[in-house]
């Protein structure tokens, strides 16, 4: 394997374009409330040290208009330097918060897209779209963001991931711009968390090569020119490091080359030329520490989608690299291994609509184990490839990590990826006889994914089948929001079977059919209280007219039926008469 490395040749062009990466940050006056001790400011500097080298990124920041605070150039160590001098000019002094004249200050200097393309806009903020105190002028902005300018996100392949600070955000708003650009949306409980949201948003949009850590161990080989420790710290909690040689390192004890910074919440320890081996981390095992590498070798991935449907086949492909080039030594290929593995995450999906309750990621009983899958070698690519099968999944977030093994070495990628539910959904619920509902009936909630479907587009019919025939058919109306409810009148008790079919339209324009799985209720009433309730209608519209009134009403409507029709006789046997006069008197001569 040393033979190998030292002898590494490459061949062929960059498989993917550097990531670019532009930054949007809030420095509204609500943000005095939001984040009153300026966190954005630690988490903005675990971004600008974990962006990786040839990268593009820049940053703004927006009120009322955007600021640039870092301009778009190549990441590098210089430009590191002079953004990391600018970020005490983040602030929360803005009177409004005008997304529009951000976003568009952001993508400015985009030019079309080809399929290399790699962009992403990461916006933060803590508001709706607020550039006037005149409301419709408000509501124009906005109204521009959704049409014609995420036309624009989309035709120049920009991906959109949102960080909502507070539940005061347009959360519609931000679901939107990430959804129809295969973006990521993450919300922020507190100004507390936004380091680790950053760290998210950044290995969506422009992902570091990383070696694994577990179990709080790590390995260095001789081709890592240096390495950054992020390590989150708990309440108490003190960072140490001990080198392979035994050699403790802390904040306090820094041999040459070390890099010590303490933020709020994490410490950030960079060293230069390290010394190979097997390093421990000594502190908080938390599944967010990363340790970031700088290397000639690297690993690379396709893109991946930020959302992945239920049941869908997660396909991967992760290459070596060299200098950012793809290796295509088919001797070293072949020694290497390849795995990915899908890990849930220990949390709660947010509700995506007001009043929902959370949903827990894995439902009880449902596999919590992480899933590990080969990669296999294509000779001819040089990419290794392979599928990771879904079905058994429940819906949630899961953190996919990719592992070349080299044996002297290893480089890791990871991303996150939500596997959502069914893209529309049906929930039933029974409704039996009382004095509040006299009528039994079955009550379908129909419901859709709102990061998947078009509202809207949602069509086609449910049928239930019940006892001796008493079969029900409902089509589905035409509906511009979700949930719908529905009601079908169930006239016995008895076994009932629900099956259906369903149309819909995906964000995207994909058409798809759905067949919801079928359903079997029991209703148990006493039938005799909807007869009661039947009878009771009539006895209550017999005893509101008697057989006298109705005889009256008889007799006078067949007296007014016989005048009419006396008149109509006698108009035309008057008319025959007149006609009969007027032929005579022609016949004769006389005028008529």
């Amino acid at each position: 394997m040393a033979c190998l490395l030292a002898l590494l040749a490459t061949a062929g062009t960059v498989f993917a374009a550097p990531p670019e990466v532009r930054i949007l940050v809030d420095v509204s006056g609500s943000m005095r409330r939001n984040d009153p001790q300026n966190l954005r400011i630690p988490a903005l500097r675990l971004v600008n040290e974990l962006l990786p080298d040839g990268a593009s990124a820049g940053i703004w920041l927006f009120a009322e208009k955007p600021e640039i605070l870092a301009p778009p150039g190549k990441v590098d160590q210089k430009w590191k330097t002079r953004t990391g001098a600018r970020l005490e000019r983040v602030h929360s002094r803005g009177l409004f918060t005008d997304i529009e004249q951000a976003i568009a200050a952001a993508i400015a200097g985009w030019d079309a897209a080809t399929e290399a393309s790699d962009r992403h806009l990461v916006l933060l903020t803590d508001g709706l779209v607020d550039v006037s105190r005149e409301a419709d002028k408000s509501a124009a902005s906005r109204e521009r963001i959704v049409s014609t300018q995420l036309e624009r996100l989309k035709a120049l392949h920009v991906k959109v991931h949102a960080i909502a600070l507070s539940d005061e955000v347009d959360a519609e708003l931000m679901r939107l711009l990430t959804s129809q650009t295969d973006g990521w949306l993450e919300s922020a409980k507190d100004a507390d968390t936004l380091q680790r949201v950053f760290l998210h948003m950044m290995e969506q949009a422009a992902a570091s090569t990383t070696v694994p850590l577990e179990g709080n161990r790590f390995e260095i080989d001789d081709q890592v020119s240096e390495f950054t420790l992020l390590a989150f710290r708990g309440a108490e909690g003190a960072t140490t490091l001990v080198s392979p040689d035994g050699v403790t390192i802390s904040a306090t004890q820094q041999p040459a080359g070390t890099i010590w910074r303490t933020e709020a919440g994490y410490d950030l320890v960079t060293l230069t030329k390290p010394q190979p081996g097997q390093w421990q981390l000594q502190g908080v095992e938390d599944p967010d520490n990363r340790v970031v590498v700088v290397t000639d070798l690297g690993i690379a991935l396709t893109p991946l989608p930020s959302a992945l449907r239920h049941g869908e086949i997660l396909r991967i492909e992760a290459w070596l690299t060299d200098h950012q080039e793809p290796v295509t030594h088919s001797d070293l290929l072949r020694l290497l291994t390849a795995k990915a593995m899908l890990t849930p995450i220990a949390e709660t999906i947010p509700p995506q609509k007001e009043g929902a309750e959370q949903t827990p990621l894995q439902e009880a009983g449902e596999n919590r184990q992480p899933l590990e899958l080969a990669l296999e070698l294509d000779p001819e690519s040089g990419r290794y490839r392979g599928g990771l099968e879904t079905p058994s999944l429940a819906p949630g977030v899961y953190q996919l990590q990719v592992t070349l093994d080299g044996g002297t070495f290893k480089r890791q990628a990871a991303k996150r990826i939500k596997l959502v539910g069914s893209p529309v959904t049906i929930r039933y619920a029974q409704q039996l006889p009382s004095e509040a509902t006299p009528a039994a009936a079955l009550i379908p909630t129909l419901d859709a994914e709102p990061d998947l479907i078009d509202p809207s587009s949602l069509s086609g019919y449910l049928l239930m089948r019940g006892p001796k025939g008493n079969d029900s058919v409902i089509d589905i109306p035409k509906t511009k929001t979700l949930p719908l409810v529905l009601t079908i009148p169930v006239k016995m008790p008895g076994d009932y079977q629900i099956q259906g079919r369903l149309l819909a339209r995906t964000l995207t324009g994909e058409t798809i059919d759905i067949e919801p799985e079928p359903k079997h209720l029991v209703f148990e009433f006493d039938a005799s209280s909807l007869l009661a309730h039947d009878d009771s209608e009539q006895d209550v519209a017999g005893q509101s007219i008697s057989w006298i009134e109705l005889s009256v009403y008889v007799l006078v409507g067949n007296a007014i039926l016989s005048l009419l029709l006396g008149l109509t006789w006698w108009w035309l046997h008057r008319s025959r008469n007149s006609i009969v006069a007027v032929k005579a008197k022609q016949t004769s001569g006389q005028p008529a």
